[in-house]
């Protein structure tokens, strides 16, 4: 279950956050209404993802508290504010938050919100610094994605094929399915194009575990999956056709 903290120094709407997200079938462990409490609540409960106020009582605010989130806790995090002027956003978009939420919101605006950033960042490709020149490289042969409260790596080639279950997608390898927060689109634009199709739109296939194939579907690992019209002619030029 994924657990939310909170971080808002008014009563009300912490209890209201409280309500709407237990409604929505989330774990709340906890909330804060400072930046210590928050940073205590971070370490101690190890939320999945953080709900933050701007404007908080004490010499440190939402914005402070976001900084630590990114310097010390990998997890995504929503401001949920009363102000949308351009001073604040601007501070906000500093920190590069997962979403921000206007009050007064509804359960509905909140679980958007969440579900958004969730997905957002379960996917997760692990970048490699060079001290030197500081150039920044994409991990090219696999990506990671959160299991729990770990990201676990899934290298391209032992990837058989995604399918799609609405606002999730499963990942399909021979030893293992997995199950992550994610449209096949956003997968699609990751995946290495030489090797991944998107064949129906519930379905991407590693090309090279293909053993069969008709104009109706092919056949991966004993597994039948279908082939849509609009993607036959593109796929089956992909393949080599005797």
């Amino acid at each position: 279950m994924t657990k939310v903290g909170i971080l808002d120094d008014e009563v009300i709407i912490c209890e209201t956050l409280n309500k709407y997200l237990i409604e929505l079938g989330y774990q709340v462990p906890d909330y804060a209404m400072n930046y210590d409490e928050a940073v205590k609540l971070a370490i101690n409960h190890k939320p999945d993802i953080m709900l933050l106020d701007i404007n908080i009582n004490g010499k440190k605010n939402g914005i402070d508290f976001a900084k630590y989130l990114r310097e010390n806790h990998n997890i995504p995090l929503i401001f949920v504010s009363s102000y949308s002027d351009k001073t604040t956003l601007e501070q906000a978009r500093n920190v590069q938050p997962n979403g921000y939420l206007v009050k007064p919101f509804t359960k509905n605006d909140l679980f958007a919100a969440i579900e958004v950033a969730l997905s957002n960042f379960s996917i997760q490709p692990i970048l490699e610094v060079s001290s030197e020149e500081k150039n920044f490289k994409l991990l090219t042969n696999a990506i990671f994605i959160k299991q729990d409260s770990l990201y676990v790596k899934i290298y391209y080639k032992d990837i058989l094929y995604i399918k799609s279950e609405g606002v999730y997608a499963e990942i399909f390898t021979k030893e293992k399915k997995y199950l992550i927060r994610e449209t096949l689109k956003n997968l699609l634009e990751i995946l290495p194009f030489d090797s991944f199709f998107h064949i129906h739109r519930s379905y991407i296939v590693n090309i090279n575990f293909v053993d069969a194939v008709n104009t109706e579907y092919v056949v991966v690992e004993k597994e039948t999956i279908p082939m849509s019209r609009n993607s036959r002619e593109e796929f089956l030029k992909r393949l080599n056709l005797l």
